[in-house]
């Protein structure tokens, strides 16, 4: 049974700092992103996690190879810490999305798919079950920023689109720990490690 849960999410993508949307996509980390992770990476071996779990996409991939190195851990995949699948939207600037006429739909609405992709109700109950199958007491998790905002709403028990109002940075730091039957949240999107790494 997970005892404390530590969500990653990966570092900046040159997708990222363009501003467009990746999805199932893909995008290699900036430079910035690889600092960014450097920087998390040694901050995570005072947490004294016993797992390493890690979305297949390249961009999470990367980060977790990095996290590896530092906390000498082995990777393990799960494809359903895959990022939303974002459909025909992917590879489209998000001020392009804002223009697409079912997007206001697509955000109140948590059975409104994107063309061609997945809805927040389908991305929340991927993640749920993803979340079931982590067999480790303190494991890290990289995944991406959606996946994460909906998987917050999947471990306090919220209405999925509670998630669009969490913000989640490039690798962010997110903290969750058993209370009894329930998760309670310690710890949302810092990246204190990222600033002091750019000063």
């Amino acid at each position: 049974m997970i005892e404390q849960l530590v969500l990653i999410r990966h570092g900046e993508t040159v997708h990222n700092a363009a501003g467009i949307a990746q999805g199932w996509n893909d995008s290699a980390l900036s430079e910035r992103g690889e600092a960014q992770v450097r920087a998390l990476a040694k901050r995570l071996r005072a947490l004294n996690a016993d797992a390493l779990y890690s979305s297949p996409l390249g961009r999470a991939m990367s980060t977790a190879r990095i996290i590896a190195g530092e906390v000498g851990m082995e990777i393990r995949t799960l494809d359903g810490l895959r990022e939303m699948n974002y459909g025909e939207w992917e590879g489209k600037s998000y001020l392009e999305l804002r223009r697409h006429e079912i997007y206001e739909r697509w955000v109140a609405d948590p059975d409104c798919a994107c063309p061609g992709g997945e809805s927040h109700t389908d991305l929340h109950r991927r993640i749920e079950s993803t979340l079931s199958l982590i067999d480790a007491k303190r494991p890290l998790v990289v995944a991406h920023g959606t996946a994460i905002r909906v998987g917050a709403t999947v471990l306090m028990e919220l209405p999925v689109m509670a998630s669009r109002h969490f913000a989640q940075d490039n690798a962010a730091l997110n903290i969750f720990e058993r209370r009894g039957a329930r998760m309670v949240l310690k710890l949302w999107n810092d990246t204190t490690h990222v600033i002091n790494d750019e000063r």
